[in-house]
């Protein structure tokens, strides 16, 4: 489905058929539901001005806030029922979910270039690789992730912010309010767990 048609009407004419003017969001999104078009451009019309807003504050990217935007409204295409009337107005949830997606893009981008980073530094050494190197290398290429969904959360949880959203220790600690050495002892304890997952590999 594409949002912008340079041969239908435009905005204004597509408002004004609609008699938009006249529906509530609620109303709006239920058209949505309906699989009625013409509400998804209305729609379109009146808020992404303001979702691109945010998506291009977070990101500094023109096209990557474009995809966005337009992931935004297929979203609401696709789950108009996840649209809460009671919690807010539509254009607000839309902003919210341009601001998750968004949020989503930077995170995996971070990721990416931790695992580029781990996978560089691992080549480069001339130094057996330890535990924990070994951990961030195996675990980025995608080979022992069912390991690493075994551990307990207060492992698991950790790992996954430290080697696949890109977080420090600290930022880890923060956003799961606990002191930084724990985060390191529990990581540690983890990566001592997965080492069992490497030893087949280290064996060949």
């Amino acid at each position: 489905m594409t949002l912008v048609n340079r041969s239908e009407p435009p905005a204004a004419a597509v408002r004004q058929r609609f008699h938009s003017d006249t529906l509530s969001d609620e109303q709006l999104v239920a058209a949505i539901a309906a699989g009625d078009q013409t509400a998804l451009r209305v729609a379109y019309d009146q808020c992404a001005p303001s979702v691109f807003g945010v998506a291009i504050g977070l990101l500094r990217d023109r096209s990557h806030a474009e995809d966005v935007t337009q992931e935004v409204f297929l979203r609401l295409w696709d789950r108009p029922d996840r649209f809460q009337p009671d919690r807010g107005s539509l254009r607000s949830f839309l902003q919210m979910d341009a601001h998750g997606r968004s949020i989503d893009l930077l995170r995996s981008a971070r990721a990416a270039q931790r695992r580029d980073r781990v996978d560089h530094d691992v080549r480069k050494s001339t130094i057996p690789a330890g535990t924990e190197e070994l951990a961030m290398s195996e675990i980025a290429s995608g080979q022992v992730r069912d390991a690493l969904f075994e551990l307990p959360d207060e492992q698991r949880i950790p790992i996954t912010l430290a080697f696949f959203d890109g977080y420090s220790y600290r930022d880890v600690a923060d956003l799961l309010s606990l002191p930084e050495g724990t985060i390191k002892s529990r990581i540690r304890a983890g990566m001592q767990r997965l080492r069992l997952a490497f030893e087949p590999e280290m064996a060949r």
